[in-house]
C-alpha cells in the first residue's frame, strides 16, 4: 500500500470496492480495479467454464468475463443495473459481472477478520475473511479463487478475436 493509506492517527486504512450478488454484499482491494463500466457484448467462448460468459473487446483488449451469479449457483438474473469490474489478477485482466456497485470503503484493516471455522478453503472457497463497516458485514473476496478453475478455458488468440469482437 501507498502512504497515503495512512491517517493523522497513524491508522492503516484500506480501500476496498464494495458491490453486490444476490443480496449479499462483497468486497475486493480497490488496487484489484482497473475500472467499473456498463455490460458490453459478449462473445461466447466454447467449452469453456458454466461461469465464464465468453470475452469482451474493450477498447481493443480482449478480457475474459466471470459471471458472479453463475460463480455462486445463484439464479442468472439479466435485468436491473448490473456492472462489469475490470480487474487485474496475477497480471491478467478479467471483467466480473455483478448486480450492482455500491461504494468505495475506507475503512481500518484492523476491521478485516481471516476467514476462519465456517470460512475455511473447503467450505467457502471464495472468501479471504469478512469486513466489519457501518454496522454492515462484507465479504472479502478472494478473487484469485473465484476465476481459478480445473475447467479448460478456450480462448481464441487474441489478435483474431480483436478482428471479429464489436
Amino acid at each position: 500500500m501507498n502512504d497515503n493509506t495512512k491517517t493523522s492517527d497513524d491508522v492503516d486504512i484500506v480501500q476496498l470496492t464494495a458491490f453486490k450478488v444476490g443480496q449479499e454484499e462483497y468486497v475486493v482491494d480497490i488496487m484489484r480495479v482497473r475500472e467499473i463500466i456498463r455490460p458490453l457484448p459478449v462473445t461466447k467462448v466454447r467449452k469453456g467454464p458454466r461461469f465464464v460468459e465468453g470475452v469482451i473487446n474493450l477498447r481493443g483488449e480482449v478480457i475474459p468475463v466471470v459471471d458472479l451469479r453463475r460463480r455462486f449457483d445463484l439464479p442468472v438474473d439479466d435485468g436491473g443495473q448490473r456492472k462489469v469490474i475490470i480487474a487485474t489478477i496475477d497480471k491478467r485482466v478479467i471483467g466480473l459481472v455483478v448486480d450492482a456497485v455500491t461504494e468505495v470503503v475506507r475503512a481500518p484493516r484492523s476491521s478485516i477478520r481471516r476467514a476462519s471455522g465456517v470460512f475455511d478453503a473447503a467450505a467457502a472457497p471464495y472468501f479471504l475473511g469478512v469486513c466489519h463497516h457501518k454496522n454492515r458485514t462484507l465479504l472479502l473476496l478472494d478473487v484469485k479463487a473465484v476465476v481459478s478453475t480445473d475447467e479448460r478455458i478456450d480462448i481464441p488468440v487474441t489478435s483474431e478475436l480483436a478482428e471479429v469482437l464489436p
